[in-house]
């Protein structure tokens, strides 16, 4: 080969490696420190903020940014308005984490009593406390929420409202979706195709407590232990799960553990409805409990320990029965014991 020859292709290699590293330092954001924000003067003193003037036409956008440690309270960006101090718009544009934390209590991102509407997407964090924690907030969007072996919740919303979730992956030890006391949620609502992915090791996949008006659309939740969908509480009605997957193992002996994995409870299985859950409707689902109950009402009042050797732990009282007018229809499932189901309607029926 000519030398001419091979220096340029000598060049055009190095081209192509500047290329791609230009484009993997591209695709991750500047580092910055964790970000607390109290009032609207910490929009300008967190140097923080990338773009907007704060104005519901023209909000503030935070990120994206990499933060490497949390703050003393556990949070990467809290915004806190429970003085009232925040009055400005703002969205978030890209939270990554890049630290570990064992702490199941700390979240990622932290919203308390922010009312005005708000976008959060695009927050990436493994193996870190809660993914997003909504504290009596109301008018949140989550887009493209992903984390990844949270040892909290993937998403925590407790006293909030007219929240919605799309595209998202949540992927926890606890729980993946869980709403205290909460009402008005979309998960997945617009998508015409599965959107959401909550996947979770030892809790619940969506764990819905005294939450109501929720519309579930296009939703796989997919685990080992536990229940993958729980309706649970009086005060969780008006909950519509439409075109989703509920799948999970029922309680397993996990390898070097010692023990089984997930909680001692009598709610096992794909879809539980339990302690007076009403006037609730699940369509066009299909619900797997492998060695527990597929879709059912209440609790068993014992679980089953599988692990060598096996033991039979009785619960009692038994978890509480769901309360009346729960609706259900075209339902793919094997095992139940809630009377009057509609005959299971699989895709090979």
């Amino acid at each position: 080969m000519h030398s001419s020859r091979r220096v340029g292709l000598l060049l055009i290699v190095t081209l192509m490696i500047l290329a791609v590293s230009t484009v993997a330092q591209a695709a991750s954001p500047p580092p910055h420190a964790a970000i607390t924000i109290t009032s609207d003067s910490d929009f300008v003193s967190c140097a923080c903020v990338a773009s907007g003037s704060g104005t519901a036409a023209d909000p503030f956008v935070i990120g994206p940014w990499k933060i490497t440690a949390p703050s003393s309270g556990g949070w990467a960006l809290k915004v806190d308005n429970s003085r009232g101090r925040v009055t400005k718009f703002f969205n978030v544009a890209g939270i990554v984490v890049e630290y570990n934390d064992t702490d199941p209590t700390h979240p990622v991102v932290w919203l308390v009593e922010v009312t005005n509407p708000t976008t959060i997407e695009n927050v990436v964090a493994n193996s870190a406390g809660i993914g997003v924690r909504l504290t009596s907030s109301a008018n949140i969007a989550l887009d493209g929420i992903e984390v990844n072996r949270m040892n909290g919740d993937g998403v925590l919303v407790e006293s909030s409202s007219h929240i919605s979730i799309v595209d998202s992956k949540l992927k926890s030890m606890m729980n993946g979706f869980h709403a205290e006391n909460s009402s008005f949620i979309e998960i997945g609502a617009g998508c015409e195709t599965f959107c959401n992915d909550f996947t979770y090791d030892e809790r619940r996949g969506l764990w819905l407590h005294n939450t109501h008006d929720v519309i579930v659309r296009w939703l796989i939740t997919s685990a080992e232990d536990t229940t993958a969908m729980l309706l649970d509480g009086r005060d969780t009605y008006n909950v519509d799960i439409g075109f989703s997957e509920a799948n999970a193992s029922g309680s397993i002996c996990a390898v070097g553990r010692g023990g089984p994995t997930g909680l001692v409870t009598d709610t096992q299985g794909g879809i539980r409805l339990v302690n007076g859950a009403h006037d609730n409707f699940i369509h066009d689902v299909s619900a797997h409990g492998n060695v527990a109950m597929d879709i059912a009402s209440g609790g068993d009042g014992f679980w089953d320990n599988p692990c060598n050797p096996f033991e039979r732990v009785i619960i009692s009282p038994a978890t509480a029965r769901m309360g009346p007018r729960n609706r259900f229809e075209r339902i793919c499932y094997s095992v139940t014991n809630i009377p009057n189901l509609p005959p299971s309607t699989c895709p090979d029926d």
